[in-house]
């Protein structure tokens, strides 16, 4: 039987961030998945805004892209992150997310990277992949033409708030205490524990567009 609190897409925060709270004080080291969509992941904590069935998942990427176990209902929490995370410091081994932090403003982007910090063990990677402004304005802009040669795109067309350059990323998330910053490829993290990643779809962006990065606490 479905609980009820997965009868709407209207959650409780609070319940939600109760029940997380729960999960954590069984001690075992969690891995997080934030702005997961409908691609809920087995064995992970699964965080959004609502849950959505995993068919949309299919229904966006095709079987092709079906990816590893799929979680339930019983894996996501539907939690706002800008709030932080009823988490226990240094409890989460990875952080993951892909095409996530880019519809974050700048404060709550900081605030977000701080608080992945906090609750990641040492040595843990926080996985980010998110679109790459440099690339987007490389391949879209003309800014000899000034504002009419401007690619706006990444933020009307893609509701983006707070898109990120390598250098950028680098930047804030040294001063928000992770001790270094590896930038990769698809697929290329140095930590086991990530998913594989499907982000940015083909009809979306070339592969380039996207930064691919490990921060390391």
């Amino acid at each position: 039987m479905i609980p009820e609190i997965y009868e709407s897409a209207a959650y409780d925060d609070l319940r939600e961030r109760e029940r997380l709270a729960a999960v954590a004080q069984a001690g075992l080291p969690l891995r997080l998945h934030i702005g997961c969509g409908p691609r809920v992941l087995a064995g992970w904590i699964n965080i959004d805004l609502a849950y959505q069935p995993f068919e949309h998942y299919l229904a966006a990427y095709g079987a092709d892209h079906d990816g590893p176990a799929r979680g339930g209902r019983e894996d996501f929490f539907a939690i706002d992150v800008s709030r932080g995370l009823p988490l226990p410091d240094a409890c989460a081994e990875v952080v993951f997310h892909e095409d996530f932090i880019e519809h974050l403003s700048q404060r709550d982007a900081v605030g977000f990277l701080a608080e992945a910090h906090r609750v990641l063990q040492d040595g843990g990677v926080h996985r980010v992949n998110s679109p790459n402004l440099a690339s987007s304005m490389r391949d879209h802009s003309d800014f000899r033409r000034g504002l009419a040669g401007t690619y706006t795109a990444e933020w009307d067309r893609w509701h983006h708030r707070n898109v990120f350059t390598p250098r950028y990323l680098e930047e804030i998330a040294l001063m928000v205490g992770y001790s270094r910053v590896r930038f990769n490829e698809r697929n290329g993290s140095s930590c086991a524990l990530v998913v594989a990643e499907w982000r940015p779809s083909p009809d979306d962006r070339p592969e380039d567009g996207n930064l691919f990065a490990d921060l390391i606490k």
